[in-house]
């Protein structure tokens, strides 16, 4: 009984959030409930259930990308579109392209783009037919999409391509040597991307002419992503700070200090959300820099209750902020407190890819090729 009061009083001071299980094992073992601290509780669930599942076609997916209130997927062989309501896809169709696609697809107006380090296409939104493939001239990076043009690096270079066509319309050359690797972001008629050169620049979408650049380089080799919210692109570097940046004149506003490289922040209203392997989720105001809300999920000791690290991207719909990790468990936080509210074991294992949907349910990708729906 001692040995479990002191295991009790470990796990409630280096971590705050406990299952039902933990107290459940205290109560059988002798301990008063009064004498175990206030804690938030989140509900775990040991199963949801997988209410459909789809076969892909492929062996390896993709990112998932909610369109409305449907999910288009890409893999190694092919691309579809998905009704949750349907037991069959839409459509489905093999890519063609010589390599897997490797980044989510993206909707371009009456297109969905698919593609990978060598090519990218376009297929129709509706019917699924191929429209066209731009072959890359070195290394294609991860596009960013309007509904009539498509930007995405290519080797060093980036490139402005006509949705209608596949067409390049303007070449912007960067360092050689460099690989425009990550996505670039738009604000209004201004795209920003930043190569592995140590600069940010800011292009008219519209021409490719330079406005501006900003030098960090020795902050920064890369910026891996990049966000737009109002008049400030957040920004999280390769290491450990994510930036505040004025758009329209490339100011540093603020900077945040993660403590260890940023493997992905989301953006929704006026918020930035992270996860920094030092055991934190992260919300960050966009206008200052300043913390609202910080959640822990490792405390670096033997306690069950720890997260797994983090792959997929955290994403939010109005209410929660979702993190799916390593250990095939998703994690539900509300937005406003940053409060764990639920623990979902994932029934096996998953792609680090969720889209979440209203009333209590998910799109996932499994590691054998399917799309599943999961209800809990």
């Amino acid at each position: 009984m001692d040995q479990t009061r002191r295991q009790l009083q470990l796990s409630t001071a280096t971590h705050p959030l406990l299952t039902r299980r933990h107290l459940l094992s205290a109560l059988a073992a002798g301990l008063p409930a009064l004498a175990l601290p206030a804690v938030a509780w989140a509900d775990e669930v040991a199963g949801p259930q997988v209410a459909r599942r789809w076969d892909s076609g492929n062996a390896l997916l993709a990112p998932l990308t909610a369109h409305g209130s449907d999910v288009l997927f890409a893999g190694n062989h092919g691309l579809g579109r998905i009704d949750p309501g349907q037991a069959l896809p839409i459509w489905q169709a093999a890519h063609g392209l010589s390599r897997e696609a490797v980044f989510r697809p993206r909707v371009a107006g009456e297109l969905v783009l698919c593609g990978g380090l060598a090519e990218i296409g376009a297929w129709h939104l509706a019917r699924g037919d191929r429209r066209w493939i731009y072959p890359a001239r070195e290394q294609l990076g991860v596009p960013c999409a309007t509904p009539e043009h498509t930007y995405v690096g290519d080797g060093h270079d980036m490139l402005c391509l006509d949705n209608a066509s596949g067409t390049v319309r303007w070449r912007f050359a960067g360092t050689p040597d460099t690989l425009t690797a990550y996505a670039p972001t738009l604000s209004q008629n201004t795209l920003l991307f930043a190569p592995g050169n140590g600069l940010l620049y800011a292009l008219d979408a519209g021409q490719g002419e330079l406005q501006w650049q900003l030098d960090r380089s020795h902050e920064w080799q890369y910026l891996r992503q990049l966000h737009v919210s109002g008049e400030v692109l957040v920004a999280g570097s390769y290491k450990e700070l994510l930036y505040g940046i004025s758009v329209h004149d490339g100011r540093v506003l603020w900077t945040f200090n993660a403590g260890n490289f940023i493997n992905s922040h989301h953006v929704a209203g006026n918020t930035a959300y992270l996860w920094s392997p030092t055991g934190w989720v992260y919300a960050i105001d966009i206008q200052n820099g300043n913390v609202r809300w910080r959640h822990r999920t490792t405390n670096y000791r033997s306690v069950r209750s720890n997260w797994g690290p983090l792959m997929a991207e955290l994403v939010t719909d109005d209410l929660h902020l979702y993190a799916l990790d390593m250990q095939q468990v998703l994690h539900v936080l509300d937005r406003q407190s940053g409060e764990e509210v639920q623990r979902l074991v994932m029934p096996e294992r998953m792609r680090p890819t969720v889209v979440p949907f209203a009333g209590r349910q998910a799109m996932l990708a499994s590691d054998a090729g399917e799309v599943l729906l999961v209800r809990w």
